[in-house]
């Protein structure tokens, strides 16, 4: 990859976001239009049931433009995005390489809000397309991944060695424990999150375990409180180690802690077999019960009695807990971000959204680190700068200790 950064736009940019009237791209919509150097959003996807839902939450939604898009026509897509200068796929993540080649296409700037790790590793072979373009792509730049990552990398900066770091995320949300379920993000990501054996780095290798195994128990701020986290698929497993592989990194890991709830509900999904992507008859129709379970999601967030009631009352922490040595003794630091709703914007919505927007934003502006490539945020952004970019948002709150342990 390209290693200066592009002189960036000040102005008058056009922004397609993809998978624009999901569940997270409503924060990325919120955040674009707030955005003095964006004039104008494509707001596309395949299906625009809940577009006047979210649009009639955003502020400036006059720079918004809603768009039908079929990413499956590279060329078609190209034609209804002509002029954008950036894209952010806040689709599943199973569409990343194709909204990859959409950018590709419009010779734009790229973000995306993960991969779920297997998809990150094929994303990040288009490294050698983006850099011949002059284009940087943002590999996984959500709240985690994401935020955690550039937290992770600017911490590391204080060790000479490291050993551990973990990634954790943590949340609570009152609208959750209602007896209908709208999943908090997409249920697709959270069925693989809930079945799928999950990527460690352990004493220097990659290796699989069961998905929530090694849990640990942590206490967080209210009202999170104590819980049990575990590890799951994630995409900071798929960069973070080699990021870290000159200071010798050991040990590296996501965990999650779901609500009791959300667990409940997602054991009986899988227990009968909804995460299934093979596809069984019924009446003589061939359907996938993974499509089935994720039509009815999107059904259910269109449907007003599924939609909490009253402004969003969630709250949620991602902690960073780094480990190591410096000046030849042991070291320790945890950093946790605090995220509280804005608006009608829901916190781990506007957590995920807004750094999804805020990667456009920086590779729009230059606040890159090379000129042209595709790589995760921590070697892609600026992390002075995205620190910048987190505090004119003012939903993020960091706090930090740092502490050498007795040996």
């Amino acid at each position: 990859m390209s290693s200066a950064p592009r002189s960036g736009r000040q102005g008058g940019v056009t922004v397609a976001v993809l998978g624009a009237f999901g569940l997270m791209a409503e924060a990325s919509l919120y955040d674009l239009a707030r955005s003095p150097i964006v004039d104008k959003i494509y707001a596309a996807d395949i299906n625009l049931g809940r577009a006047e839902a979210i649009l009639a939450k955003i502020p400036n939604r006059r720079k918004i433009k809603p768009v039908v898009i079929d990413l499956r026509d590279t060329a078609k897509a190209a034609r209804v995005l002509q002029g954008a200068q950036a894209v952010l796929s806040c689709a599943w993540y199973e569409h990343n390489l194709k909204a990859m080649d959409l950018a590709l296409a419009l010779k734009a700037h790229y973000a995306d809000l993960g991969g779920l790790f297997h998809t990150t590793l094929k994303q990040l072979k288009y490294d050698s397309a983006f850099e011949k373009i002059g284009r940087v792509a943002v590999l996984g730049c959500g709240s985690t991944p994401g935020i955690t990552n550039i937290m992770a990398a600017a911490m590391a900066e204080d060790f000479d060695s490291l050993d551990t770091v973990g990634i954790y995320d943590a949340s609570y949300d009152p609208a959750l424990a209602e007896e209908s379920f709208l999943p908090p993000f997409s249920i697709r990501t959270m069925m693989a999150e809930y079945e799928a054996p999950a990527p460690i780095w352990e004493h220097g290798r990659l290796k699989e375990v069961t998905a929530h195994s090694r849990a640990e128990v942590m206490d967080f701020k209210a009202p999170i409180g104590r819980v049990s986290l575990g590890a799951v698929i994630h995409s900071e497993v798929a960069t973070l180690p080699a990021y870290f592989k000159k200071k010798g990194v050991k040990n590296l890991c996501f965990k999650i802690a779901y609500p009791d709830s959300v667990k409940r509900q997602l054991a009986v999904a899988s227990g009968i077999g909804l995460g299934k992507s093979d596809k069984v008859k019924v009446d003589g129709v061939s359907v996938s019960p993974l499509d089935f379970l994720t039509a009815l999601a999107v059904q259910n967030a269109q449907t007003a009695s599924y939609v909490p009631s009253g402004p969003p009352r969630d709250f949620e922490i991602l902690r960073v807990k780094v480990t190591g040595k410096k000046a030849g003794a042991p070291y320790e630091k945890v950093r946790d971000c605090e995220i509280t709703p804005i608006g009608a914007i829901a916190a781990g919505t506007a957590a995920v959204g807004f750094a999804g927007s805020m990667a456009a934003i920086m590779a729009l502006k230059g606040s890159t680190q090379f000129a042209g490539g595709a790589a995760a945020p921590e070697s892609a952004l600026d992390h002075a700068l995205f620190f910048d970019e987190m505090r004119e948002r003012k939903i993020f709150r960091m706090t930090e200790t740092a502490a050498y342990p007795v040996a």
